[in-house]
């Protein structure tokens, strides 16, 4: 819940800035915009391109992604442009917009603040070693989950996931990968003086 708080936290002071009755100077402007535009650029690259190594460098991107987005609307609003108006319109009311949707229906909830509660979650390590790392992810709708990810310099890999609940419920204390095909990974996990083997699936 720490992320969230931070995010909440500063996402309202965005607010206050929108109701200060001054005309704030354009020379930030084109700062906050490039910034913005940088960000996404990061976000786009570590979903569909690359995964930044670790589960805080890419939620503080996001973090920073929506801050800026919602701080170029709260102070330049009045000299935006109708499809920038719109665009970081959208960044700065989106909280509103999930927290109207919680009131009214859970369901609905779930669907409008999945983007949101999916970037924002900081999901629990469950082993960790130099080459590899378990993470339990827990969706919104979906069961937990435990995914494989092997670490590299900057980046990191994605190998795959299991929601085998016997596994996900386990303190593992050992990792040993001994299979890895185009579409899964297969791992001996040991726990206690048992050992498991699981098949994480991409």
């Amino acid at each position: 819940m720490t992320l969230p708080a931070i995010y909440i936290s500063l996402h309202l002071l965005t607010v206050l800035l929108f109701f200060i009755k001054k005309n704030w100077t354009d020379r930030y402007k084109k700062m906050f915009i490039t910034s913005h535009l940088i960000l996404l650029l990061f976000v786009l690259l570590d979903i569909f391109v690359i995964n930044l190594r670790g589960v805080w460098v890419d939620r503080i991107i996001v973090v920073a992604f929506l801050l800026t987005a919602s701080t170029t609307f709260a102070l330049y609003r009045k000299t935006l442009n109708m499809g920038l108006k719109l665009y970081f319109g959208f960044f700065f009311f989106y909280p509103f917009i999930v927290a109207v949707t919680f009131l009214i229906d859970r369901i609905m909830f779930v669907v409008v603040a999945s983007p949101l509660l999916v970037s924002l979650t900081i999901p629990e390590t469950k082993f960790d070693s130099k080459e590899y790392e378990l993470r339990e992810i827990v969706g919104a709708i979906a069961q937990v989950q435990l995914a494989l990810v092997k670490k590299g310099f900057v980046t990191e890999k994605y190998l795959g996931a299991s929601n085998d609940e016997e596994i996900t419920n386990l303190d593992i204390s050992g990792l040993t990968v001994i299979q890895v095909t185009n579409d899964s990974t297969v791992a001996i996990l040991k726990s206690g003086d048992k050992n498991f083997k699981v098949a994480f699936r991409k």
